[in-house]
C-alpha cells in the first residue's frame, strides 16, 4: 500500500503542499491559515493515516521527536520493564523510542550509537556497557542530550539516574544478618561498572560492621553470560561442601543471576530458606510464582 504523502493531501483539497505542511506542523495560526481549512487538512490526514517522514522532518526542523534508547541486556527482566516505562513516558510527550540492546558489549553499543545518529534522534538514554567511556565522552562533546540510566561513569561529568546501590546492598546483607545468617555469599558478575562495584562494596561493609568479616571463598564473581553453567557451578560450590564452609544465605547482585540461581537451587533439591536463604536485586514477576519465598530489593 502506497504511503500517504503531503502531496496526496494537498491534491485532494486543492491547496499547496506548503500549506499542508504548515498545518500538520502546528503553524496554522503563525501563517494565518483559515481555521476551517486547517481542520479539513487535519481530518483528511487522519483519514488517510498520514505518517510524517521523521528523518525528512528532522532535516527540515532539526527535531525528529525520537529518543534513542540503548539498554544493556534485553534478556534481563529489569531492562525490559525499564524500556516499557521509558516508551510510555515518551509517548505522553509525543515522542517515539528506538530500542537497542548492547548485550553488555561496547563494540555493539558503538555501532548502535552510529545507527541512532543516522536516524537523527533528538537525544539518548543509555545504560552503558563496560569500556564504553569514550563513546559517552564523544556524545557529550557533540552536545546531543544524553542521560545515563542504571549505571554511570564516576570520572565523566554527565546526567545520570541511578539508585544507591551501596546502601541497598548494605541493607540487604544486614537483613540476612538479622535473620541469624552467618555465612552469607555474594553471587555477582565481573562487569567493572560503578553499580556492580557498589553492590559488592555494600555487601562487604555490612559484613565488616557486623563483625562477621569478609570470607573471599563466599564471593563468586562470574563472567557475564546468558548461560547458567557458571551460576550452577557457583551454587554447588557454596552449598554442596563441608558444613563449616557451606553458605547459609546468598545475595544475588542481579535478578537475572537470581533467576538462574533459584533454578539451580531447586534442581539440587535445596529448601529456601531452610537450607539457604536468598535475597536478590530487582523484583521480577518470576519471583511472584516461586514456591519458595524470595526476598528482593525492589529496583524502581
Amino acid at each position: 500500500m502506497k504511503k500517504t504523502s503531503l502531496n496526496d493531501i494537498a491534491n485532494q483539497l486543492g491547496v499547496s503542499k506548503t500549506l499542508v505542511s504548515f498545518v500538520l506542523n502546528g503553524k496554522s495560526k503563525e501563517y494565518r491559515i483559515n481555521e476551517e481549512l486547517a481542520q479539513k487538512v487535519m481530518a483528511l490526514a487522519k483519514e488517510l493515516n498520514y505518517q510524517p517522514n521523521r528523518i525528512a522532518q528532522g532535516l527540515r526542523t532539526g527535531k525528529t521527536r525520537t529518543i534513542g534508547l540503548i539498554i544493556a541486556d534485553i534478556a534481563n527482566p529489569f531492562f525490559g520493564k525499564l524500556g516499557r516505562e521509558i516508551e510510555q513516558e515518551a509517548a505522553k510527550q509525543g515522542y517515539r523510542v528506538i530500542f537497542c540492546s548492547s548485550d553488555e558489549k561496547p563494540e555493539k553499543s558503538e555501532l548502535q550509537i552510529r545507527m541512532l545518529q543516522q536516524s537523527l534522534v533528538d537525544g539518548y538514554i543509555i545504560s552503558p556497557p563496560m569500556n564504553s567511556e569514550e563513546q559517552i565522552k564523544k556524545l557529550i562533546k557533540s552536545k546531543t542530550p544524553l542521560v545515563l540510566i542504571d549505571r554511570y561513569f564516576p570520572q565523566i561529568d554527565s546526567n545520570y539516574i541511578v539508585v544507591d546501590n551501596f546502601d541497598a546492598s548494605y541493607n540487604a546483607t544486614n537483613h540476612l544478618i538479622a535473620k541469624g545468617r552467618k555465612r552469607i555469599a555474594l553471587v555477582t558478575n565481573n562487569l567493572q561498572l560503578a553499580n556492580m562495584i557498589d553492590r559488592q562494596e555494600g555487601y562487604k561493609k555490612a559484613l565488616v560492621d557486623s563483625g562477621l568479616g569478609i570470607k573471599e571463598e563466599l564471593i563468586k564473581i562470574l563472567p557475564f553470560s546468558h548461560d547458567n553453567t557458571d551460576v550452577a557451578q557457583a551454587i554447588k560450590e557454596l552449598t554442596l561442601c563441608d558444613e563449616a564452609k557451606k553458605a547459609d544465605a546468598i545475595l544475588f547482585s542481579t535478578s537475572k543471576m537470581g533467576i538462574m540461581g533459584l533454578e539451580c537451587i531447586s534442581e539440587l533439591g535445596l529448601n529456601i530458606p531452610g537450607d539457604v536463604a536468598v535475597v536478590s536485586f530487582d523484583n521480577p514477576d518470576a519471583y511472584k510464582i516461586c514456591v519458595s519465598p524470595v526476598t528482593a530489593i525492589d529496583h524502581p
